[in-house]
Formats: structure tokens, sequence, C-alpha cells
């Protein structure tokens, strides 16, 4: 979703190599390493990750940790070898969920699954291989188009086949538009040589720096002109393998400011509806 949004918006900006999954196998690293040589590009931007979270419990374990990882791992030491500079991708799952607040940037991070182990560790390597690199965290992404999975597209799914919905109420964080989040990506670039290093927290902002799952939810089917009759419920009610964060708001101490997350909401329903 990100790297469409993004290559959408900058693709006349900059000239954009941009790779899915058939044209480059991430995990062959003799053959990403190629590539690197073959463009010499200044900046790589990865926005490939590994997203089941709870198939990463058991079955699709070593996938996780081959995209959310070693891949990571592999593509620092490369841009460091070139000396390009290196912006990846992270999530909010990296942290402790039980902190009621906020986590700011460099605030203790203790991944409570494998899912979160793997972010945990693609962001500590990421920054031990290559003295450039740059981590982007975010929260509850949602872009590109209506046959993408997330939060927003599978809500006007679900009402078409549901006469009731229950969405929880006990899990905050803030939602984030792609283009909104792509648009901060290009701030961070233009200004590469006084950002290197640094950890940043991308999302839409929020009157309290938080909303819950069904304030999100309803504000989906208020934009939409949706009549529908939605209940809130706790996460014990939709048990999940993989521990699921309750309190994961993102502060963002930049100077690098998104815009209202309902603003970002609309923008993504005027094209897609």
């Amino acid at each position: 979703m990100l790297a469409h949004d993004f290559i959408e918006i900058f693709s006349d900006k900059y000239n954009i190599f941009a790779f899915d999954s058939k044209k480059l196998d991430i995990t062959n690293i003799k053959n990403i390493e190629e590539k690197i040589k073959e463009i010499q590009p200044d900046i790589v931007l990865n926005c490939a990750a590994y997203t089941k979270v709870d198939d990463a419990e058991d079955i699709w374990m070593k996938q996780n940790y081959n995209v959310n990882t070693l891949w990571v791992y592999d593509l620092a030491k490369i841009t460091n070898k070139y000396n390009i500079d290196f912006i990846t991708i992270s999530t909010d799952y990296v942290f402790n969920w039980k902190n009621e607040n906020w986590y700011n940037e460099n605030d203790e991070q203790n991944p409570i699954n494998q899912y979160w182990m793997a972010k945990y560790l693609w962001e500590k390597l990421a920054l031990e291989e290559n003295k450039n690199s740059l981590i982007i965290r975010t929260s509850w992404l949602y872009g590109w188009w209506k046959d993408y999975k997330n939060f927003v597209n599978t809500m006007l799914e679900l009402w078409k086949k549901l006469d009731n919905l229950k969405v929880v109420n006990d899990q905050f964080g803030n939602p984030t538009n792609c283009k909104d989040l792509s648009i901060a990506i290009w701030k961070v670039i233009d200004s590469i040589w006084k950002y290197r290093w640094k950890i940043f927290h991308f999302s839409n902002n929020t009157d309290w720096n938080w909303i819950t799952w069904y304030e999100f939810a309803k504000e989906i089917f208020k934009q939409s002109w949706i009549k529908v009759n939605i209940e809130t419920c706790n996460s014990e009610e939709f048990p999940t393998k993989a521990k699921r964060p309750k309190h994961s708001k993102l502060l963002n101490n930049s100077d690098i400011i998104l815009r209202d997350w309902r603003e970002g909401l609309k923008d993504y329903l005027s094209n897609i509806l």
C-alpha cells in the first residue's frame, strides 16, 4: 500500500526503481546486491514486510524472520557497503503494550510475540549495520486502493454481510493514511543530511494522541454515509494466537507533522467510494 502511494505521488520528483515480489526475491541477497550495484541509488526505501501477525507464531514463523529480520539485516549491510542512505518502515508493535500513555521514539522495547521480535531485531540490526540507516515507525496503516487488506476496507466489506458489527474499544493507537506517510517520508528524504540515524514516529494526528478501533470504525461509516449497527466489545471477545497491544500510541517529537486523521480518512474514502 505504502509503496504504491509513494510511487504515485513522487514518480515525477524522483527517479524511482520499484520492485515487487515477482521482479525481485528479497530473500536472495546475491540478487539484491547485484541490483543495487546496477542502479547505484542515492537512497533505498524498504516498504517490504511480512504482516500476518498470527501466522508468524507458528506456520509462517520462518518467513516472518526471513522478511522482517534477515532481509533488513542484509539490506543494511549492502547499503552501508556502498555508502547508501537506508530508510526502513517499522511498526508500533515493537513496544511493551502495558504503557497506557504513549511511546517516545527511544522508549524501551519489549516484544511479546514472534512478529514483534522480528521487527525489534529489524530495527536493531538496521541501525547497527548502516551508519546512515533511518527508522520510521507507523501504525494502523491503510491506503492505495479498495482491494488491499486494511481496516477501512475490511469495515466497508463487513457491513454488507453482517447485521451487527462488534469492534474492540480497548485497543488504543493512531490511524495512518499511506499518502500522508509518503509525504512525511518525502520531507525526510528532502533533508536526509539532518535526519540520518534517527527514529521517527509518523501517524495521523488524533485529538488525544489516540483513538480506539471502535472510534475509527464509527468515523469510517459516518464519512461513508452508511447506517450500521455497531457495538463495542473487549479484546477478549476476539482471541488471537498472537497477543495484540492495548496501548501502542506513538508520540511524534519531530518537526514533521501529519494532518488530522479524519482528513486523511476523508481523502482515502473519496478515492475508493
